[in-house]
């Protein structure tokens, strides 16, 4: 047998090995999503019986009852709102700013970008108090503004950080090119940077939009009008003082989970793509 057959069957070998850890780690992470579906379909008898046995009966009422009656359906149009309103703005902000402090040649635009990037260690939560007193003087408490604006916040230190690294890799010559054919910087942000950037920008709007989908605290202390109630708040909500439906529970919380899941599936592409530029260029 010759060494390039010896060679190609090791490399076959080795490559089947790390195909079956592979699906062994993929249902390892599949495996709670799964149970968590599955038990949403169940009796509370079923559930608390064996949470692991096969669905006698598919109970898709559980999901009418926790859309209708639990307020899910409100409360996810509210957590919409707030997500992607917040995404937006912290994608047109971010992209702004990273553009103006990487592509622009000023004193102090490594101070500024310094000081962006201070955000990045204060933590969310440490800021509650003082956001809720602010927040209370001037009135805007119960409302969705006051869940975006902090949202934005502590979500633009990282999303400037990703986004200034790859707008810094972009060659000067395009902007040159467009600049002496006589368009305006902003033209040639929101015509040419702006679109080659949306590889990192499905990025940060994943991380972003996962991060204000799932938030609790911020929502639990700012929001008490249940017309107004989040997602994760409504989910509390669904504990009684003297019986909880379990199962209904765990379908709000497949209601929950299931846009995440659709953002990253539209989007994974992307962020794939975002690593390899930057793993090349970098």
């Amino acid at each position: 047998m010759s060494e390039s057959v010896r060679q190609r069957k090791k490399i076959s070998a080795s490559g089947a090995i790390v195909f079956i850890v592979l699906c062994i780690l993929s249902l390892a992470y599949l495996y709670p999503l799964l149970w968590l579906f599955f038990n949403s379909l169940k009796t509370d008898n079923e559930l608390f019986n064996n949470p692991w046995s096969i669905i006698s009966s598919m109970q898709f009422i559980n999901y009418v009852t926790a859309w209708t009656s639990g307020k899910i359906g409100i409360s996810f149009f509210n957590s919409v709102v707030v997500s992607l309103s917040s995404v937006g703005i912290t994608i047109v902000i971010s992209a702004m700013a990273a553009f103006a402090l990487k592509r622009f040649k000023w004193k102090y635009s490594g101070l500024a970008m310094g000081i962006f990037l201070v955000g990045i260690m204060i933590p969310i939560h440490s800021t509650l108090i003082p956001l809720f007193l602010v927040f209370n003087r001037i009135g805007i408490l119960d409302q969705y503004i006051s869940l975006i604006l902090p949202y934005v916040a502590f979500a633009l230190p990282t999303s400037i950080f990703i986004l200034g690294g790859f707008m810094a890799s972009f060659p000067k010559e395009i902007e040159e090119a467009a600049v002496m054919d006589g368009c305006k910087m902003r033209t040639v942000f929101w015509r040419m940077i702006f679109p080659l950037s949306k590889s990192s920008l499905a990025t940060i709007s994943i991380f972003n939009f996962v991060a204000a989908w799932n938030e609790l605290m911020f929502a639990l202390i700012f929001i008490s009008n249940p017309n107004k109630m989040t997602l994760p708040v409504s989910l509390t909500r669904f504990q009684g003082q003297y019986s909880t439906s379990w199962a209904i529970q765990l379908a709000a919380v497949v209601i929950m989970v299931i846009p995440s899941l659709i953002v990253y599936f539209f989007l994974n592409d992307k962020i794939i793509k975002s690593l390899t530029i930057g793993a090349v260029k970098g």
